[in-house]
């Protein structure tokens, strides 16, 4: 159990990495939109997004959330290695099976995908989803060695092998696609270097780590636990991919990229204020539903981690125009009209992923199919209604309204299985707050100095969540405490090796993030 301090220090260090990581990924989004045109990014983005229906087909997320609950909740060193042996046993063979397979069939896939799109769109041809498809199936060999190092808090070198690995592709990609004028192949190209380098360093090292032989009990437990996620990781790509399909069938590839970089965009938001937090969070939720109060406890971390997230998806959607014309320019500039509404999309997907924490404490996963098809269902019909008649606007109004369909549903089913005490009136407000200053920014002009009065909303959401009583006094004591102790740790202290005295309550674990605890000394 780890210590108030210590989830800071975790936290910190992975919103460094979140934010180095972004500064990455804005260096390629200018790198695509000046040497790809929006056709050539629409064709990226679908190449990307069928390749990663193929990974949820073999199971990837469902194993990835398996191994992290599994290893979690093992009882000793020698059942951990155990579960980590299994995994990696489980992966290969499925990889080398369905992976094969699907590599196989590409011609077919593309021709299929062909057939879908508009008429007067250039094919796309099998050589491309190849490519795409490989960079997908090497991925896990990467994302479990760290989802290990997630397990086991390991942020400093979780956090060290994530910049390495995609500041590699930066300079891969820019290589390959501005030097050698790859465009979409080297674009793709770039992942699959990057994925088969860090991957086999990273496999060799864990395996080397944990050596034990795979075990049929762990096998049968992880795929009872991933198999369910299956239908649902179809129906979740639907939610969140689906629309650029829609939008491929009903305009052009051009809508697509356009599309692609406005949402893009709005998930950026996710990892300075969400992921960071989130990814904590998972790593303790299993102990923190083993206090006396834990309904209390996930209440509270679910309001500040998305108070978090609003936090920082805020300034996003006051800037949206001038962030898209800085990276896309003119060509992308319809990019701008559906940041905003994906952003308060993945206010409720976040809120959904939140509140279904109790269905992967009590190994209800099953459950999960239910809310995930009623939520596919509802999403299919708004694109079908919206995207033919508005385009990117409508794809963006059916994303917003499907999660917020998800986020009700989700709440709906997780509270007959694990309780918890939401604080809803100060959600409800935080929301209202974003969103009234959003709406002031909207009828600003497009000139300099509204740049200012812009950045002034931004600086004012805190001080009214300070000063209007979304934040109690004991709170703001907590604030004040938290922000003396920073100044005495000093900056390189968040990276020091030397352990704080630990908490004995893991409520404190959340108070420290900012808010008021309901708990009791036990």
């Amino acid at each position: 159990m780890i210590s108030s301090r210590s989830f800071l220090k975790h936290a910190a260090v992975y919103g460094l990495a979140g934010l180095l990581v972004q500064a990455g990924g804005l260096v390629l989004l200018p790198l695509y939109t000046h040497y790809l045109t929006p056709a050539d990014y629409g064709v990226l983005e679908v190449l990307n997004r069928l390749a990663e229906t193929v990974g949820t087909c073999l199971m990837f997320g469902g194993l990835r959330q398996a191994l992290l609950t599994f290893y979690q909740q093992s009882p000793d060193e020698a059942d951990r290695r155990q579960v980590v042996a299994t995994m990696f046993g489980l992966l290969g063979t499925t990889i080398l099976l369905g992976g094969g397979l699907m590599l196989t069939l590409a011609g077919l896939l593309s021709g299929l995908l062909n057939q879908f799109m508009h008429a007067n769109e250039s094919p796309i041809n099998a050589g491309l989803l190849r490519l795409a498809l490989l960079a997908v199936l090497l991925e896990p060999f990467v994302q479990t060695p760290l989802t290990l190092l997630q397990a086991r808090v390991e942020s400093v070198r979780f956090v060290f092998v994530n910049i390495c690995q995609f500041f590699s592709r930066i300079a891969l990609c820019v290589l390959f696609v501005k030097y050698l004028h790859g465009g979409v192949v080297g674009a793709l190209a770039s992942s699959v270097v990057v994925r088969l380098l860090f991957g086999l360093v990273l496999c060799l090292r864990e395996l080397g780590r944990s050596p034990a032989r795979p075990d049929l009990c762990k096998l049968r437990g992880l795929l009872g636990f991933a198999l369910p996620l299956v239908p649902g990781g179809l129906c979740f790509f639907l939610l969140h991919h689906g629309d650029r399909f829609f939008l491929l069938r009903c305009c052009d590839l051009q809508d697509v990229g356009t599309y692609a970089l406005g949402y893009k965009l709005a998930q950026a938001a996710g990892m300075f204020g969400l992921t960071p937090l989130f990814m904590v969070w998972t790593s303790q939720m299993y102990k923190a539903a083993q206090v006396d109060n834990a309904p209390a406890v996930f209440g509270a971390a679910i309001t500040r981690i998305l108070a978090a997230y609003l936090l920082t998806a805020l300034p996003l959607a006051l800037f949206q125009d001038e962030v898209v014309q800085l990276l896309g320019g003119a060509a992308y500039a319809r990019a701008s009209a559906v940041v905003a509404p994906v952003l308060l999309a993945y206010f409720f997907q976040a809120a959904a992923s939140l509140m279904d924490a109790g269905l992967y404490v009590r190994h209800r996963t099953g459950l999960k199919l239910g809310v995930t098809l009623a939520t596919t269902t509802v999403m299919l019909l708004l694109y079908a209604l919206l995207v033919p008649t508005y385009g990117s606007m409508g794809a963006a109004l059916a994303t917003l309204m499907g999660f917020a369909f998800l986020a009700v549903c989700t709440w709906a089913v997780s509270r007959r299985v694990f309780l918890i005490h939401y604080e809803w009136t100060r959600l409800a407000a935080l929301l209202a707050l974003a969103s009234g200053l959003w709406l002031v920014s909207r009828v600003l002009p497009a000139v300099w100095w509204a740049w200012l009065l812009k950045a002034g909303l931004w600086l004012l959401a805190p001080v009214l969540v300070w000063c209007t009583g979304l934040m109690s006094h004991h709170e703001k004591d907590q604030v004040r405490a938290l922000t003396r102790t920073l100044k005495q740790m000093g900056s390189l202290r968040l990276f020091s090796r030397q352990s704080p005295a630990p908490v004995k309550d893991l409520p404190l674990l959340v108070l420290r993030i900012g808010g008021e605890t309901t708990s009791h000394r036990r």
